[in-house]
């Protein structure tokens, strides 16, 4: 009898394993299958596309040289003003067609409010997703948040304080030998000064410390973004697995933290915010009115109630009261979101601008003439509300933001619908092409839009030729402080300084991404 129970047993582990082969090995066809079928996207839709590989799809051709921007619009110009390509298998549409990007980003935005998705990142409702990751009515919730951050009035009471981490600025060049020094670091250290003291109400000093844990963890962050990394590319090439992957990247941190690693950059960034706001909550209600205290303001532990319709699409809420809300987790991502959105993206829009200006003087004594005319009379003085009054200043800028532009912008669709004709389905990335679009010569011309010509912006041109800050409803939210900034220390720096190139300048800048 026990003999026979032991076959049995054995039999049965046996036939388990058999089974459990069997259906791996049909999930695996299953999965190929539906591969083959998602590489038929575009051709179903009659769309164009590049030469594209089983299972990579047109990634290595994307990322060659380091430059995605100028290998899309090389395509561009060979496919058309629409047309497809594959991120594993992927689909994702490229336009430069108006009409299309009128229709994705402004009249059916909410068919389309989502991001494209960074690999690894998971589903939109994850805790710790902040603005930008999320979509639908989730994103909404707290956008109407955050929307009053920079306002008119709250951004010229910013004004003493940005000044102040300008005033480290003029302060460092002076003390630097011949006054030359590396501006693209010095003006990083700008900008994340001017965002921990006007935002988040805490003055790091930043600009005059040799080492600050904070800058060093956020200049690892943008740095591990591009580097090769396994889980990484699984997920681009198998996105279908992110929760394995993601799992697996989990695990490999909370190893490391066991061990006794330091800190994750990102982790170090989201603890200093944790205890930040733990101190201000338990202080009651502060006087200060900046980004942190707005999103204090809309704290409530009332989770479910909060996330009641976050997975409405925009356009079902109807005459449902959405609430303006936000848990602590959702605080804490959102700040961490604004830190590394906003000061790498405004410090290299200001090299650009330091760049510009030293390699052609003559832009450089326009400006000089006009800010010296302005403020000619000593009671008028460089503020927020001044700056603005500058309209060269205010074109030179543009053009800048126009040559150089400082993001991405691409919407994923959350709903099926069809555009001009193409049927768009949920998780399909619609992506703009800039380049083509900021150097159209129909949109920037008569004068040659490769050249740097900031005279172009006095005339009236299509709202949405100009995509340096994105467009439509989710336009980025921290547009108007970021031009502020660029305002006023330009203005601040031309006051006191001539900005002169070096040896070691080059004439033309030459771009990787990553």
């Amino acid at each position: 009898m026990t003999a026979w129970t032991d076959v049995e047993i054995i039999f049965n582990v046996c036939w388990s394993i058999f089974i459990s082969k069997e259906l791996l090995i049909l999930s695996l066809v299953i999965y190929l299958i539906r591969m083959i079928w998602k590489y038929q996207y575009f051709k179903q839709r009659g769309i164009k596309t590049p030469r594209h590989t089983f299972i990579f799809g047109n990634y290595f051709d994307l990322i060659k040289n380091k430059n995605e921007s100028e290998n899309v619009y090389k395509w561009t110009l060979q496919l058309g003003k629409t047309f497809g390509y594959f991120e594993g298998h992927s689909p994702v549409l490229v336009t430069s067609d108006l009409e299309i990007i009128s229709e994705v980003f402004i009249r059916q935005f909410t068919n389309f409010s989502a991001r494209k998705k960074n690999p690894m990142e998971g589903a939109d409702s994850r805790n710790l997703n902040h603005l930008m990751r999320s979509s639908k009515c989730r994103w909404k919730r707290m956008r109407s948040v955050m929307n009053p951050t920079f306002s008119k009035q709250k951004l010229e009471n910013m004004g003493p304080q940005l000044i102040e981490c300008i005033d480290r600025l003029i302060n460092k060049i002076k003390a630097s030998p011949k006054n030359e020094l590396s501006i693209t670091k010095v003006l990083k250290k700008l900008t994340m000064d001017s965002l921990w003291k006007c935002t988040y109400g805490i003055d790091m000093n930043i600009q005059n410390k040799l080492d600050n844990e904070y800058f060093e963890a956020s200049e690892k962050v943008f740095s591990d973004a591009y580097k090769f990394k396994v889980l990484k590319i699984l997920s681009i090439f198998f996105p279908e697995l992110d929760p394995i992957w993601i799992f697996i990247s989990n695990l490999e941190i909370g190893i490391k933290k066991w061990i006794g690693f330091k800190n994750e950059p990102k982790t170090l960034i989201i603890n200093k915010f944790d205890k930040t706001l733990k101190e201000r909550i338990s202080n009651g209600k502060a006087n200060k009115k900046d980004y942190m205290q707005l999103l204090i303001d809309a704290l409530d532990d009332n989770e479910r109630l909060i996330k009641k319709f976050d997975q409405l699409n925009i356009n079902e809420l109807e005459d449902k009261h959405l609430e303006k809300k936000l848990t602590f987790n959702e605080i804490k991502a959102n700040l961490k979101m604004f830190m590394l959105a906003g000061y790498e993206s405004t410090s290299y829009a200001l090299s650009f601008c330091f760049h510009m200006l030293a390699t052609k003087k003559y832009e450089q004594e326009l400006i000089y003439n006009e800010i010296e005319e302005f403020f000619i009379d000593e009671s008028i003085v460089p503020d927020i509300q001044n700056v603005n009054k500058l309209p060269y200043l205010d074109m030179f800028c543009k053009e800048i933001l126009r040559i150089y532009p400082i993001s991405r912008v691409a919407r994923r669709c959350v709903k099926e619908t069809m555009v001009k004709g193409i049927n768009m389905t949920p998780d399909l990335v619609i992506r703009i092409d800039h380049r083509a679009i900021h150097f159209d010569r129909e949109l920037w011309g008569p004068v040659d839009p490769n050249e740097f010509f900031p005279l172009r912006h006095k005339e009236k041109r299509n709202p949405l030729s100009f995509l340096a800050f994105g467009i439509g409803p989710r336009i980025c939210l921290g547009m108007k402080f970021a031009l502020a900034q660029m305002k006023l220390a330009l203005v601040e720096c031309l006051i006191k300084f001539e900005i002169e190139a070096t040896n070691e300048t080059p004439q033309i800048l030459e771009f990787t991404e990553g």
